[in-house]
């Protein structure tokens, strides 16, 4: 039965037909042992109404981690380079002379995740490192591209963790390294241009919400969509709230 149709909501098996591919490397090391219990919860769901999971590899998501911080960076240098302070962006107060325009616009207009952004991809464009950084990081970017392509050869959607914990605390001060480890899992969506979305899935003890992201093949974003839709229609955790959530309310 194809999920598309709209009499699919109704049936016990709205997910029949429906290949869902779960990677191994998207459970290993490193993946809170709550989020894994309720991504797999999830994905059993998804099995007792109708879809078939299959085993697929993509790229090792430490690997697609530091390309995507390669390349990020890069994009982010060479396009913001533009706000000097004369033309786009902020511009600082009573300026000395043209240097300081340029350093203190900068300096006061951007702030610190930016900068540190910044300065990583304009090193990694500088002269003597461009071979060695950014293009070997663009040649894995078209290797993380044929993983997902093989992949969805026996696929229709791919599903993993949407991060390795669950939601971070308001309270919680986190260094960049550990921020940027959360993006683990979705990166690699952003470098191979596949739509995805994160639907929740459970909460943790702490009742912290956990999410489940679904990757599709490119212009599928409707199956995503309507997947996540029934998958609602049969399950009751986009109705549950947080703790905090809980308290805000």
């Amino acid at each position: 039965q194809d999920i598309n149709d709209a009499e699919g909501a109704a049936s016990d098996k709205p997910f029949a037909g429906l290949r869902i591919g779960v990677a191994k490397e998207y459970f290993s090391a490193g993946l809170d042992a709550e989020v894994e219990t309720a991504v797999r919860a999830a994905l059993k769901k998804y099995e007792e109404l109708g879809a078939t999971i299959v085993e697929v590899n993509i790229t090792d998501p430490e690997i697609t981690l530091a390309t995507y911080y390669m390349l990020a960076p890069a994009e982010a240098s060479s396009n913001l380079s533009r706000f000097d302070g004369v033309r786009f962006g902020y511009r600082c107060e009573n300026p000395t002379d043209l240097l300081d325009l340029y350093t203190r616009s900068r300096s006061e207009g951007f702030g610190p995740e930016v900068q540190r952004r910044i300065l990583t991809g304009t090193y990694a464009l500088s002269a003597g490192y461009f071979d060695a950084y950014y293009t070997k990081a663009q040649k894995i970017r078209r290797l993380i591209v044929k993983d997902f392509d093989e992949a969805f050869a026996s696929c229709d959607v791919i599903a993993s963790p949407t991060a390795p914990t669950a939601a971070y605390k308001l309270t919680d001060n986190l260094d960049p390294a550990t921020m940027y480890l959360g993006d683990v899992y979705t990166i690699a969506v952003n470098l191979a241009g596949l739509p995805a979305l994160s639907q929740p899935v459970g909460l943790t003890s702490e009742g912290l919400p956990v999410g489940l992201q679904l990757i599709g093949k490119h212009w599928q974003e409707s199956q995503l969509l309507t997947t996540a839709h029934l998958f609602q229609q049969h399950t009751d955790h986009h109705l549950q709230h947080s703790t905090i959530a809980k308290e805000t309310v």
